[in-house]
Formats: structure tokens, C-alpha cells, sequence
């Protein structure tokens, strides 16, 4: 074998090699990201999926809640995104829908807004980056929820808030990727990512005011 050619093969090899170490150390990293968050749920319970993600769930004064980790790598000229998805589920038969996306660039699969066929009007105090998609008799709920929303909007790291007749939804960022894994080995590294107690505790006490607007318009209209 000639000296370039085994300094090619070695060079795979050590690249092969980093590859590998990374990502058993990147899949033992990700187990932990919501450690912190089972703590500010009553009978939580966190498993985890193929991908070495987990998943949580429990419920926060008396209502049930699902929290998800959505990794995100479609979006050409950014670096891979962790999204945070945290649903607060509540029933509320009849009550008209709506999502509020952020930054909307047409590759957010995760989001709800596509379920919806009507686009409102962006309340005057909401950030103008926002698209919202509701049901065709969303706009009374939107208005009533405009001044917790506009709140929850202000923290540049929200990408979309979701209410549906079984629940509420926020998804906000969690993490995001390395740049040098991502550009050489295309691996979405979230290196000592945690989700903070106090930024989950936070998410769960918007999507409960939220409920508190929603659930009286839901029993108002049933009634």
C-alpha cells in the first residue's frame, strides 16, 4: 500500500472512529434533558425513544400534560434545533382553534397551524413575524387571549402556541445544535443541553392562564 493511500485509510478510520465516540456520548447526553422538568409534575413518568430522546408526562394541577422533544434539522442555514413541545391537556368540546407560528419558513412539520384554514389578523401589541391560523370562529377567542399571549410572545425563544378543544400547546426552543459537528460529521450535538426547572415551571404556568380564558369561552359557548 502506498503512503497516500494509508494515510487516506487511516484518516477514515480516526474520522470513523470520532464519529462513533460522539455519538454514544451525544445519545448518553440526551437521556437527561428533561430531568429537571419531572420534578414540577405530580406523578411524572419519563421514557425514552429509539433516538435516545425522552419523553415526559404527568399532570400539574389536576390536568394532564405531555411534554416532548422535537429535533429539528430542515431548515437550510441553521443549525439543528431542539424544540421543546409542552401540552397542557384540557377538554373543552366545541371550542374553535387557532396556532400562532413565529418565524414561519414553511418546514415547521411539527406545527398545527396547517390544520387550520382561516388566517386572522395579528393583534396590534403581537410581534409582526407571526402567522395565525384558526377556525373559522377563533378571532373572538384570540382577542380574549391577546394580552397573556402577547406575553408569552415576548420570549424570542417561542415558536408556536396551539389551543385546541382537547388542550393547549407551547413549543419553545430547548437547544441548539453544535456548529462544528453539525458541518463536518452532520450530527445534531447538544452538548451539556438541560431544560431548566424554572423555564419549564414558567411554559406550565403560561399554558394554565391560557386554560383558565379558554376553558370559560369553552363552558360559555356549551352553554
Amino acid at each position: 500500500m502506498s503512503l497516500t493511500l494509508f494515510v487516506a485509510a487511516a484518516g477514515a478510520v480516526t474520522v470513523s472512529y470520532i464519529a462513533v465516540r460522539d455519538h454514544r456520548a451525544a445519545m448518553a447526553a440526551r437521556r437527561g434533558l428533561l430531568d429537571e422538568c419531572a420534578v414540577a409534575l405530580d406523578r411524572s413518568e419519563l421514557t425514552h425513544g429509539a433516538d435516545g430522546f425522552p419523553q415526559l408526562s404527568g399532570s400539574h394541577r389536576g390536568r394532564g400534560v405531555k411534554v416532548d422533544l422535537v429535533l429539528d434539522t430542515l431548515t437550510m442555514r441553521r443549525l439543528p434545533q431542539l424544540w421543546l413541545s409542552t401540552t397542557l391537556l384540557d377538554r373543552n368540546p366545541g371550542l374553535p382553534g387557532l396556532s400562532i407560528l413565529v418565524r414561519h419558513c414553511g418546514t415547521e412539520f411539527y406545527s398545527l397551524s396547517s390544520r387550520f384554514e382561516y388566517r386572522l389578523d395579528t393583534p396590534a401589541e403581537f410581534p409582526a413575524e407571526v402567522l395565525i391560523r384558526g377556525d373559522e370562529e377563533a378571532e373572538p377567542l384570540l382577542a380574549e387571549l391577546a394580552p397573556v399571549l402577547s406575553g408569552i410572545l415576548k420570549d424570542p425563544r417561542v415558536k408556536e402556541i396551539a389551543i385546541t378543544e382537547r388542550g393547549m400547546r407551547i413549543v419553545r426552543q430547548g437547544a441548539e445544535g453544535k456548529r462544528g459537528e453539525h458541518l463536518l460529521l452532520r450530527q445534531s450535538v447538544f452538548e451539556k443541553a438541560q431544560i431548566a426547572h424554572n423555564d419549564f415551571a414558567t411554559v406550565l404556568d403560561q399554558l394554565q392562564s391560557m386554560r383558565a380564558i379558554a376553558g370559560a369561552m369553552g363552558r360559555a359557548r356549551a352553554a
